[in-house]
C-alpha cells in the first residue's frame, strides 16, 4: 500500500523500480493474502503509469497472477487489477498479451457487475483491448472471430432498465432502454458529449434522434457497447436505417479523428455489408433511402 501511495509521484515511480520493488510486488500477487495482492496490483498500476515500467512488468511475469486475480479475487481485487490492466492496455503489443493471457472474457464479465467505482477502469481496458481486433496481428488472427464474439456479448448490457444501469434511453411509444453511460462515453465522441459534457454530467435519461425507429435505436446501442462487433440486423430496411444513424452519430462525433469510435465501425461494417449484398433487384430501394442522409455514403452509391 505505501508504495502504491509514493508511486503516484512520477519521479519516486523511477526509484522504485530501479530499487528492485516490482519482483517484490509480483511474488505479492502469486501468494499473499487478499488485501495483500489488492494493494500489490494497485502499486504495479501506479509504477505501469510510465511507460518504461510497462515493459518491465510484462516481463516480470505479472500477467498470470494479475489474471487468476480477475478470475477469483475480491470485489476490490478485480478493481485494482482492471487499473493495472488498463495501464497496460496504452501499449498496442501489451493487448495482444492480455487477451492471449485470457483475461478479455473475464473482463466483459466484469463490466456486467462491477461496482459504479470502477466502472471507468473497465471501460478504459475494454476498449484498449478491443484496438487489437483492428489490427493485422498475425498471432491473433486466427483468434479474431472468437474475440469479437467476446465483445459481442457486451450488447446485452443494452435492454429493460434494470439497477444496474447508469443511463435511460427514452424511446418513440414510451419504451424505456437502459445501458452503460461510461461504456458509451469510452467509444463514441458524440455520447461523451451527451452524457459527461458540461451541463449533462448528471444526465440519467436521453431522449434519442425521433427521425429514428426504436428497433434502429436499439440496434445502435447495441453495437456501441459491444464496440461496433454485433450481429448486423437481418432486414434490408433496418440495416439502412443503421448505416444512416451510425453515419449521422459518427460525422456529428467527427469519426475522422485519433479517439475511438465505434460508431464509425458500425458505418463501416454497414456500407461493406449492403455494398456487398446489391443486386438489381434491391438497388434503387437503396437508393432511396439513402437520399435523405446527410453523411457521405458516395462509395455505397457509386457501387
Amino acid at each position: 500500500w505505501a508504495i502504491g501511495q509514493l508511486a503516484e509521484d512520477a519521479a519516486t515511480r523511477v526509484l522504485t523500480v530501479a530499487t528492485g520493488a516490482l519482483p517484490l510486488l509480483v511474488q505479492l500477487l502469486r501468494a499473499s493474502t487478499e488485501t495483500g495482492k489488492s494493494h500489490a496490483a494497485w502499486a504495479i498500476g501506479q509504477l505501469a503509469k510510465d511507460a518504461a515500467s510497462r515493459a518491465l512488468i510484462i516481463a516480470s511475469s505479472a500477467l498470470p497472477p494479475l489474471v487468476e486475480l480477475l478470475r477469483s479475487g475480491s470485489e476490490k481485487g478485480k478493481g485494482k487489477t482492471a487499473f493495472v490492466m488498463a495501464e497496460l492496455a496504452k501499449d498496442v503489443a501489451t493487448c495482444a498479451l492480455i487477451i492471449a493471457a485470457g483475461a478479455l472474457p473475464l473482463v466483459v464479465e466484469l463490466l456486467r457487475s462491477c461496482p459504479e467505482a470502477i466502472k471507468s477502469s473497465v471501460a478504459s481496458l475494454i476498449v484498449g483491448l478491443a484496438t487489437e481486433i483492428q489490427l493485422e496481428n498475425s498471432a491473433l488472427r486466427t483468434e479474431r472471430d472468437a474475440l469479437a464474439e467476446s465483445f459481442e456479448s457486451l450488447a446485452s448490457l443494452v435492454g429493460p432498465v434494470t439497477n444496474g444501469h447508469d443511463v435511460v434511453f427514452r424511446l418513440l411509444g414510451g419504451e424505456r432502454i437502459g445501458g452503460s453511460r461510461l461504456l458509451l462515453a469510452h467509444v463514441s465522441p458524440y455520447y461523451e458529449r451527451l452524457l459527461l459534457g458540461g451541463m449533462a454530467e448528471g444526465t440519467s435519461d436521453v431522449d434519442p434522434d425521433p427521425d429514428f425507429s426504436s428497433a434502429v435505436h436499439i440496434a445502435l446501442l447495441g453495437h456501441l457497447h459491444a464496440l461496433g462487433h454485433a450481429a448486423l440486423p437481418a432486414f434490408l430496411d433496418v440495416w439502412l436505417e443503421l448505416l444512416c444513424l451510425a453515419a449521422k452519430v459518427r460525422s456529428v462525433s467527427g469519426g475522422d479523428g485519433g479517439g475511438a469510435d465505434a460508431a464509425a465501425i458500425v458505418f463501416e461494417r454497414c456500407e461493406r455489408a449492403l455494398t456487398n449484398s446489391l443486386c438489381a433487384g434491391n438497388c434503387l430501394t437503396v437508393l432511396l433511402r439513402l437520399k435523405p442522409c446527410t453523411a457521405d455514403v458516395s462509395r455505397l452509391v457509386d457501387a
